[in-house]
């Protein structure tokens, strides 16, 4: 018997064939269902972003009231870094937006 020379359940071969049956592959393909939910929109980390490029030494606990008083979204500031995390705005690429923005004012004002 095959379950015997793979050492597994006759229980696991079923599921194993039902999966090659229904999908044409080996392995059942991820549910749609998991994974977290995005908390924070596209539109509110381009507000995140634009915020921080005004004042680049904001801590996370300001911006967290910042958009519950603005957008009236409460989350904790781990949510908020997280999901910073994810989009690539980290902590030395919002600082490096301030200084350029720094840099085109002060030519604006040198002009």
């Amino acid at each position: 018997d095959i379950c015997e020379a793979f050492g597994v359940s006759e229980r696991s071969c079923y599921r194993w064939r039902w999966i090659f049956e229904e999908c044409s592959t080996a392995t059942k393909p991820p549910s749609p269902l998991t994974g977290r939910t995005r908390t924070i929109t596209r539109a509110l980390l381009m507000a995140v972003k634009d915020l921080f490029a005004e004042d680049s030494d904001l801590f996370l606990d300001e911006v967290c009231t910042w958009l519950a008083i603005e957008h009236d979204i409460i989350f904790s500031t781990s949510t908020l870094s997280r999901n910073l995390k994810d989009a690539g705005l980290t902590r030395k690429v919002l600082r490096k937006l301030t200084s350029e923005r720094d840099e085109v004012c002060r030519q604006e004002i040198q002009s």
